[in-house]
């Protein structure tokens, strides 16, 4: 059984129509639901986007004893126990944090990719000019990672330049020219819909047509009072744009799939790290982080209830109500691999629940950044 791991950053579960949303457009990502086991109650573990990908590619709840720091040699890691167990295994991404600085996510795969330019990614040097989309005291590092964005994107021409796009493009070629392996393993990891915000307009205009004020793309974590009513709706509408175009370039990897004929060998899995608030608690964003201070917000069901759906070739779709979390998925595709589970494993395999079967599961659900700074202070 081939596997296809499939991480957007920051995606809110509730704006998938799977999980009852009605005004934003996910289709594929819906379809997709419809032949999946649908998580109910799947919740973060280690936050925010570092931790998450650590439990992930650990199986372990790494919030316990490390923080967003690169990946250390001596952690076990899923795909290098899938390499052992004879699979050909590949990351393809654009999340700048797991490649850049030398975090070393890539750690294991046989091969990688990264795609270049999102967010902070110190890609271009280009001199440009440029002008901010609204008052630069309303975004989040404006003169540093906002201004290195721009310069990024400044080649931008077609929807094809897109992050998300070029991730997916470049997942559905790997998958053409390797389709002929006995076994693959094929994480694909996203930023988008994670800000900045700047979809195509024709995504934008599904949700905020005719709109004309300010757009705060990259807006400063924290509490919104200093957005405008029209400038926190229409940054609802760059969010929902966002989400639209990751659910049609995805929609276009799974297309590739069932035309590559690999459809009915491959598990799919869907998921992200944790959501962002709009507005909901008085704030926006996940944090705070302003020009005057950095630190934690707290964690409502906005930022750390979220998407997860598992997709196995031969096994009933369906609901869960059962909690899962990050650290489960290592587990659970060790085992529709029939690979060994190493005893450093923390997270459970959600597998039987795809079969039908009712283990005896936990009652809770726990999701934090890094504890060991508190533990510091207590000793």
């Amino acid at each position: 059984m081939n596997v296809i791991l499939i991480i957007s950053d920051t995606f809110r579960r509730d704006h998938l129509g799977c999980y009852g949303n009605t005004w934003i457009h996910t289709p594929n990502l819906d379809n997709l639901a419809r032949e999946s086991m649908v998580f109910e109650r799947a919740y973060a573990a280690s936050f925010p986007t570092v931790p998450n990908r650590r439990d992930v590619f650990t199986g372990r709840y790494t919030f316990t004893y490390s923080d967003w720091s690169p990946l250390p040699p001596e952690e076990i890691v899923l795909a290098e126990v899938l390499r052992q167990a004879g699979y050909v295994t590949m990351l393809i991404g654009d999340t700048p944090h797991i490649f850049k600085d030398g975090y070393h996510f890539d750690r294991g795969f046989n091969g990688w990719i990264w795609i270049r330019g999102q967010e902070n990614d110190r890609y271009s040097t280009d001199p440009i000019e440029y002008n901010f989309p609204c008052n630069p005291e309303k975004l989040r590092s404006p003169y540093n990672t906002y201004v290195q964005y721009m310069r990024n994107t400044s080649q931008r021409q077609y929807e094809t330049d897109y992050f998300v796009v070029q991730t997916m493009i470049e997942a559905a070629k790997w998958l053409e020219r390797n389709r002929k392996h006995e076994k693959f393993f094929l994480c694909v990891d996203t930023f988008d819909p994670h800000e900045p915000w700047d979809p195509p307009s024709w995504y934008v205009d599904l949700y905020d047509p005719g709109y004309e004020g300010e757009e705060v793309t990259y807006p400063a974590y924290g509490p919104c009072d200093y957005m405008t009513p029209d400038e926190l709706n229409h940054a609802r509408a760059l969010y929902a744009g966002e989400a639209t175009m990751v659910d049609r370039w995805i929609g276009f990897l799974i297309d590739r799939v069932k035309e590559l004929g690999l459809w009915d060998d491959t598990a799919i899995i869907f998921t992200t790290d944790h959501g962002f608030y709009h507005g909901e608690h008085g704030l926006i964003g996940k944090s705070i982080i302003t020009q005057e201070a950095h630190g934690l917000a707290p964690l409502y069901e906005e930022i750390v209830h979220i998407p997860l759906m598992i997709r196995v070739p031969g096994l009933k779709p369906g609901k869960c109500e059962a909690f899962a979390q990050p650290p489960d998925l290592m587990p659970t595709i060790l085992e529709i691999a029939e690979a060994e589970i190493p005893e450093t494993v923390q997270g459970r395999s959600l597998l039987p629940f795809l079969k039908g079967e009712n283990p005896e599961w936990r009652d809770f659900a726990v999701t934090s950044p890094s504890i060991i700074y508190l533990s510091l202070i207590h000793i």
